[in-house]
């Protein structure tokens, strides 16, 4: 178990102590965004994430912002990652509802927990991620300290640090310290990041600037056939403003739309929240005004347009002539200027723009937008360049052309996160599809079993009884759907059994004997491991108890180590191949907590295999391993003096160690 520092311990405390106030603060923001008020159990950290999802991958986006920054991240990693396994976690329901308008509800959608140790925990133990990715700068310190425990890696990309973030981690130095070392990658945006986070300890070998993910943003049509009445008509987009800067719009307005008649203010607010309070100040203006969320077309004399939907501000960049980035006026630091570069617009902001400090240096430098004081000169600057259409366009076609030169972003990631899953085949994670009936939950495989119901897990007249493991289990051997599957029936052991042979306590149907065998081998197959593909299981309630039963394909011509010794002893080959098997199941962690002679199988090719993972886990530390082999020495020596004849003795127990000893060659 990792040891933890006292700053650590401190932050715990704060966290836990702030745990009801957060709880609090949410229900009051509940007020005017009801989304912050759904799923508090999350933010405890009780998800319920579909079965398919477990073993995958965590993308974690803090709101609106990161989930658009990670949109083309995304996008790549589905080329290789069902959709099934990704799932994108949120602190805001704005966030959430940024992700759903790109993708529905085809990847999954939690909200992070609080960063307390219990919500941890019940997250990552509930999600089993294989690997967490954070977008720009989402870094939790019990998040990354669990990761750790859990050897799960951790990556961060698009990183963005500005010198005042970067100061505020070294005030923090005891607490961070071990986090900079933990990250198995750092993809930064920028060059500046990437010297302060150097700077701050992260090692080189690990740091990467693979540029900025919003470079790779895909563009709205501007031909949208709804907008048709945009054509012919100046448009002035005033995109993820804050209060203060809708009011300096709208004062300074009249004088600016008496110059340009015709011309269109489309102010897009950037929280939703605020919709209603800025629509309010709009007819406090006497402005005519439009609504987007009313589905309302200006008339010509309607010079105001309120762009309260979510997900639409590119679509509004694509149609303006001049865009102002919102968050720059007021003392924000201002938002991300690429999407409206991306749309091929120059762009004006105001002077509070140090959370994008880089990205507006080189707008100026390249001449793609002008820094303005106040609304008014804002809208002086914005009717020159509107006076100058051959000179806006020009602006514009570079503006384009800046974004597509430093694009590639999300490709560049991809190929430096891709080692960090290897030798994992996520195409190997397959779908699981679960059934919740009256008194029980059923999971399956439809690509193994186009159907699943309770009968199949009674054993019909002419299956075959298997012996398995130390014996305990029932196990049949069956033929479903023109394939040979074992149907096991979990069974106790030792002094339990005698008053509870197959009962167990009450639980959520993911963490029962079936469900947690069936999510570790589906992740072990991903993993190239030899063990049996898990078909369905599950979980039969009856009052304060359950029932399990699981079924695995067959793995065809095998015999298991103690039916094998019963006939003839092993090759010297067989051997090594029991003990690479085990090595390779050590190697990725994973404990089997009955490892015996019943446990290991060799089929006709002499290949070995392991079988029968009950109670096992994914296990951090070493120690453990020298015991577990030690488990299976114990089972040899049992069965010699329990069988005659048993072709096993102590010499055999070096060649094991032999294979043991082999460095486990990767399977995919």
């Amino acid at each position: 178990m990792t040891s933890i520092p006292l700053a650590h311990r401190g932050y715990r405390l704060l966290l836990r102590g702030l745990t009801l106030p957060m709880l609090a603060w949410l229900w009051w923001r509940g007020r005017k965004d009801a989304g912050y008020r759904q799923h508090l159990g999350q933010r405890l950290g009780f998800t319920e994430p579909a079965p398919a999802s477990v073993g995958g991958l965590l993308i974690h986006a803090a709101s609106v912002g990161e989930v658009q920054a990670a949109r083309p991240l995304i996008d790549a990693l589905r080329s290789e990652w069902p959709v099934h396994t990704l799932t994108v976690s949120t602190h805001s329901p704005t966030g959430a509802r940024q992700l759903r308008s790109h993708w529905g509800d085809a990847i999954q959608h939690v909200f992070f927990p609080f960063d307390t140790p219990g919500a941890t925990a019940r997250f990552l133990d509930r999600l089993q991620p294989q690997l967490v990715v954070l977008v720009e700068r989402e870094l939790w310190p019990e998040l990354l300290l669990q990761c750790r425990q859990r050897s799960i890696p951790v990556a961060l990309v698009n990183a963005r640090l500005s010198e005042a973030s970067a100061a505020s981690y070294r005030r923090w130095q005891a607490l961070m310290q071990p986090v900079w070392a933990q990250l198995a990658l750092v993809a930064t945006a920028d060059t500046p990041t990437t010297e302060r986070l150097r700077a701050l300890g992260v090692p080189d070998e690990r740091l990467l600037e693979t540029g900025n993910l919003k470079f790779d943003q895909p563009v709205a049509p501007a031909g949208s056939q709804e907008l048709r009445w945009l054509r012919g008509r100046p448009v002035i987009v005033a995109g993820s403003t804050h209060e203060g800067e809708e009011d300096a719009l709208l004062a300074a307005w009249p004088a600016f739309a008496e110059r340009h008649p015709g011309c269109v203010l489309i102010l897009v607010p950037r929280h939703p929240e605020r919709f209603d309070a800025v629509a309010r100040l709009i007819d406090q203006t006497g402005l005519p005004c439009a609504r987007r969320s009313r589905q309302e077309v200006p008339a010509p004399e309607t010079g105001v347009f309120l762009a309260d939907t979510m997900g639409e501000l590119g679509l509004w960049y694509a149609h303006a002539s001049v865009c102002f980035i919102g968050g720059s006026l007021a003392a924000i630091g201002g938002h991300n200027a690429l999407e409206a570069l991306a749309c091929g617009k120059p762009v004006l902001f105001g002077p509070h723009t140090q959370h994008f400090q880089s990205l507006y240096q080189e707008i100026e430098a390249h001449g793609l937008g002008e820094r303005v004081a106040s609304a008014r000169e804002l809208l002086e600057t914005a009717g020159r360049w509107l006076d100058e259409p051959a000179r806006l366009a020009d602006k514009g076609e570079q503006a384009r052309h800046f974004v597509e030169r430093q694009q590639g972003s999300s490709q560049r990631s991809l190929q430096a996160l891709r080692p960090l899953w290897q030798p994992t085949q996520p195409g190997l994670l397959t779908q699981v599809l679960q059934q919740s009936l009256t008194n029980q939950t059923l999971w399956h495989d439809p690509a193994m079993l186009t159907q699943c119901s309770p009968r199949l897990f009674d054993p019909e007249e002419d299956a075959t009884a298997l012996a398995t493991g130390s014996g305990r289990g029932q196990a049949h051997r069956l033929q479903l759907e023109g394939q040979e599957v074992v149907l096991r029936h979990y069974r106790r052991g030792g002094m339990m059994a005698r008053f509870s042979p197959d009962r167990y306590w009450r639980s959520r149907a993911p963490d029962s004997r079936a469900m947690g065998e069936y999510a570790l081998l589906r992740r072990m197959r991903a993993w190239g491991l030899p063990v049996p593909a898990p078909v369905a299981a599950r979980q039969l309630l009856s009052g304060l108890w359950y029932t399990a039963d699981i079924l695995v394909a067959m793995i065809p011509g095998t015999q298991n180590v103690a039916q094998r010794l019963s006939q003839a002893p092993l090759g010297d080959d067989e051997w090594r191949a029991l003990g690479l098997a085990i090595r390779r199941l050590h190697d990725r962690q994973v404990i089997h907590s009955d490892l015996n002679c019943h446990n290991l199988l060799l089929d006709e090719s002499r290949q070995a295999w392991i079988v029968d993972f009950d109670k096992c886990e994914v296990r951090t530390g070493e120690t453990w391993k020298e015991q577990n082999l030690a488990r299976l020495l114990r089972s040899l020596r049992k069965e010699r003096i329990r069988r005659s004849p048993f072709y096993w003795d102590e010499t055999h127990w070096p060649l094991l160690l032999a294979g043991y000893e082999v460095e486990a060659i990767p399977s995919a």
